[in-house]
């Protein structure tokens, strides 16, 4: 084997290890830490670190990072890496950079606040990062660095090495995204689950689902008690069964499924032969497109209770309306006011019959009373609640404040008769607002406006206000700074360049020593140059409880060198923008053209032993063919037919290699000869399970033929892992052409007789690691469909799942005849 192959062999297997470590994991935390360990060990590293992006379940991003070959205090002082020079490559996803010794770099030493490493921190000579970005995205997920004191530990083969785990970490990272959607999937759903039977089996009213035939397929406690019955005893009885009169049931049902409702009085058999007067409500609904009953019961018998309780309400209704402290009020179906209580009439120093129709309006304030007349008659239009404030002039002049609610009522035959509401004395509640507006408006101008920094720290701390002139200093968000405490994104370093612990802060010390703290420093601003401002840290006390702290910050840099500093800093961030352009195309440009040359070679070197055993077969077949066996002979043929259509598959995946997702060529392809060749490949295993393969009338597509081959191998893979147990597996594959919007579409249908799936799940196979079975009954990565799924999509097409337990599986796919 050539030299450079055995290379290329030994990085292949140990990126095959690698992967296998990395993929077996789906925990985000354990994986990231795993894929650092794994990149220190494998680039010959003293220390690594993965610093990368994570979103929560709030959908905002953190920036985090693992370490390996050292304790992580070793680096937990110093501050996140900026985007330098020196990182800028990684972070931006430029590619890969490896120095021989980083120190002697020409872009080293050139940042503030450091010149360098900070200190205290691990020596570092060899230096070697590289991007992890997404394949589907292209998105920066973040980067894998890694260090080592001695200059020229690493090698191209580290480099290629890291790359690999980088691909493969951003892989990873993305199932273990999908991963941990599917969680937060399952817990919401578990979550409603909960809480629909939490409603159904919590309220006093009787409720029973029954299905097409009219039996019970859930009912809840309140029924059950009801009836006399055990809830899981109801399940599956016949609905006749509760009837008195079981004829009455047929009935209801028949109403129900004509798309009406039903409403009435029944007598029910309870359990132990007993009569019940219910009162029932059903209604239609439609459960996986079939028509169910669903029926709400309430026992009746308690009327008469009711009805004797209802008199005793009425008395003491009488007495609580006279003596509430709220006005009560009813109007008729006209709008006119027929009712108020004892509470309006002595507001207002007016007798009762000077209050109904329209005479309770001349107590309201003038300039509110025609938007109030609006306000209600509006709402009486549409028979809806309204609320809404005015002023009413009581007996003694006062003025005051009122809030005025109503809601339509009817009849138990449903007819409109009127209104009914209450108004409440709302004046002290809108003094209170009024004061508290007026106090909220003068301190958000105030701080809104003045060009004093004004910042507030918790008692951990951390930042909880800036106004925006202190985010104009600091150059931060207040969201970007809430994190760890205020000090360690603006008060970390001293001038010198040294650490500056927080214990030292004059500003932190004012929350613990209960005092106020003023004088004269240095801040470090976001883009990590320093600026002097004077500073009054002024503690938070609440009965003697440290609370937080306020900090006014001025900023003493003179207005004239600030404004010359910011254009000569435009400037520079102008040039260094250009520059950069030009060097990141420059990079593109020969990583394309590397990654293209690896391919060809990568081919060149997998084909020549294809090419080996073409020829050497050939020369066995033609010197020794007839006097071999007929079985050796079709196994040598096998051999022959092998190699070749191996050299084709890896022609086609060069091919696809140079292909990008947007610049995909679809060819004409034969589904006949497409299968073919898929069974003869799978021709051992089809006569292991004893399997017949029936294919007629397939389409001829466009579409990638690489790819689709693909769909078809997973799927005749699974129909034969999945057979059943001593009986042989047929297949069957036919197609038919259909047309839609005027365009031509192939219709494959593909259909087994294996162990089959429940079709709730026909949706949730084609999810990427969903299975149906345990590892230890059927193997498998749960990966497969999903391939199937994706590659259809790419061909602009669909695919169904259809499945009963026991009876097999069946699949149809939509693919065009003709792609766009």
């Amino acid at each position: 084997m050539p030299v450079q192959a055995a290379k290329d062999l030994s990085v292949l297997e140990l990126l095959l290890e690698s992967a296998k470590a990395i993929t077996s994991e789906v925990e985000m935390e354990k994986l990231v830490q795993r894929i650092t360990d794994i990149g220190t060990m494998l680039s010959g590293a003293q220390f690594g670190a993965f610093f990368y992006n994570v979103i929560n379940p709030q959908g905002e991003s953190f920036l985090l990072y693992t370490i390996s070959g050292v304790p992580r205090e070793a680096f937990s002082k110093f501050p996140m890496p900026r985007n330098t020079k020196i990182f800028s490559p990684t972070f931006t996803g430029q590619g890969t950079v490896r120095y021989f010794d980083v120190t002697q770099e020409k872009h080293y030493a050139q940042n503030e606040p450091y010149h360098g490493m900070p200190r205290g921190h691990l020596p570092v000579k060899s230096y070697l990062a590289t991007p992890v970005i997404s394949p589907i995205n292209n998105e920066v997920i973040g980067g894998l660095f890694f260090g080592h004191p001695e200059p020229g530990v690493f090698t191209e083969r580290s480099e290629r090495l890291v790359e690999g785990i980088a691909s493969q970490a951003a892989v990873a990272m993305g199932n273990a995204r999908l991963f941990e959607d599917m969680k937060r999937t399952e817990r919401k759903l578990e979550e409603q689950r909960e809480k629909y039977y939490s409603i159904f089996h919590s309220t006093s009213d009787g409720i029973v689902m029954y299905d097409e035939d009219g039996k019970v397929m859930e009912a809840n406690v309140a029924v059950a008690k009801l009836l006399g019955y055990e809830k899981e005893e109801m399940i599956g009885l016949h609905g006749a069964t509760f009837y008195k009169d079981p004829s009455e049931f047929k009935g209801i049902h028949e109403i129900v499924r004509s798309g009406r409702n039903y409403s009435g009085l029944s007598t029910r058999v309870r359990k132990d032969g007993s009569f019940l007067d219910v009162e029932v409500n059903a209604t239609s609904f439609v459960f996986k497109g079939k028509h169910h009953l669903l029926s709400v019961m309430r026992d009746v018998s308690v009327n008469k209770r009711t009805e004797e309780a209802l008199k005793r309400v009425e008395e003491f209704s009488s007495v609580i309306t006279k003596a509430s402290p709220v006005t009560l009020w009813m109007s008729n179906a006209q709008g006119e006011t027929i009712y108020v209580n004892q509470t309006w009439i002595d507001w207002t120093g007016r007798s009762f019959e000077s209050n109904v129709q329209l005479g309770w309006l001349d107590a309201i304030v003038e300039e509110d009373r025609q938007l109030a007349v609006d306000n209600f008659y509006f709402a009486f239009q549409k028979r809806k609640f309204f609320e809404m404030d005015f002023r009413i002039r009581r007996k003694d002049g006062e003025t005051r404040w009122c809030t005025a609610s109503g809601s339509p009522f009817y009849t138990s035959d449903g007819k409109f008769e009127g209104y009914a509401g209450s108004l409440v004395d709302i004046t002290d509640r809108k003094e209170a607002e009024q004061k508290l507006e007026s106090q909220n408006v003068l301190i958000s101008t105030i701080t809104n406006n003045t060009f004093q920094a004004m910042l507030m720290m918790n008692d951990k701390q951390r930042c909880t206000y800036m106004n925006p002139a202190a985010e104009l200093m600091t150059g931060y968000k207040l969201e970007e700074v809430q994190e760890k405490p205020l000090h360690y994104y603006i008060h970390h370093t001293k001038p010198d360049g040294s650490h500056f612990p927080i214990e030292e802060c004059p500003i932190d010390r004012a929350l613990p020593t209960k005092s106020q703290t003023q004088g004269e420093d240095v801040f470090v601003h976001k883009d990590g140059h320093f600026y002097p401002v004077a500073f009054v840290a002024s503690p938070i006390i609440e009965n003697g409880v440290p609370k937080g702290t306020v900090i006014e910050v001025r900023d003493t840099t003179e207005e004239k060198r600030l404004q010359e500093e910011l254009r000569r800093k435009e400037v520079r961030d102008k040039e260094v923008l250009e520059l950069k352009v030009k060097e990141r195309t420059a990079d593109l440009e020969r990583s394309n053209y590397e990654l293209l040359q690896f391919a060809s070679v990568a081919s060149h070197d997998l084909k020549e032993p294809l090419r080996k055993i073409s020829i050497f077969s050939n020369l066995l077949k033609d010197k020794h063919g007839e006097s071999l066996e007929s079985a050796s002979q079709r196994y040598l043929e096998n051999i022959i037919q092998s190699s070749g259509r191996m050299s084709n598959l890896i022609d086609d995946l060069l091919t696809f290699s140079r292909l990008s997702q947007t610049n995909i060529e679809f060819h004409p392809v034969d589904l006949n000869e497409l299968l073919k060749g898929i069974v003869h490949d799978l021709e051992i295993p089809i006569q292991e399970k004893g399997a017949t393969i029936n294919i007629s009338n397939m389409c001829v597509v466009d579409g990638i033929s690489l790819q689709l081959g693909q769909v078809f191998q997973n799927l005749i893979s699974n129909s034969l892992k999945f057979s059943r147990p001593n009986e042989a597996s047929v297949i069957n594959i036919t197609s038919g052409i259909s047309t839609i919007n005027s365009e031509q579409w192939c219709i494959i249908h593909y259909q087994d007789n294996g162990i089959g799936f429940k079709q709730e799940y026909a949706g949730k196979i084609f999810e990427i690691f969903q299975r149906l079975h345990t590892r230890e009954k059927y193997e498998g990565t749960g990966v497969g469909l999903s391939i199937v799924k994706k590659i259809i999509t790419q061909h602009n097409g669909d695919i169904k799942a259809f499945g009963e337990e026991g009876k097999g599986a069946r699949f149809e796919i939509s693919l065009p005849m003709k792609q766009k």
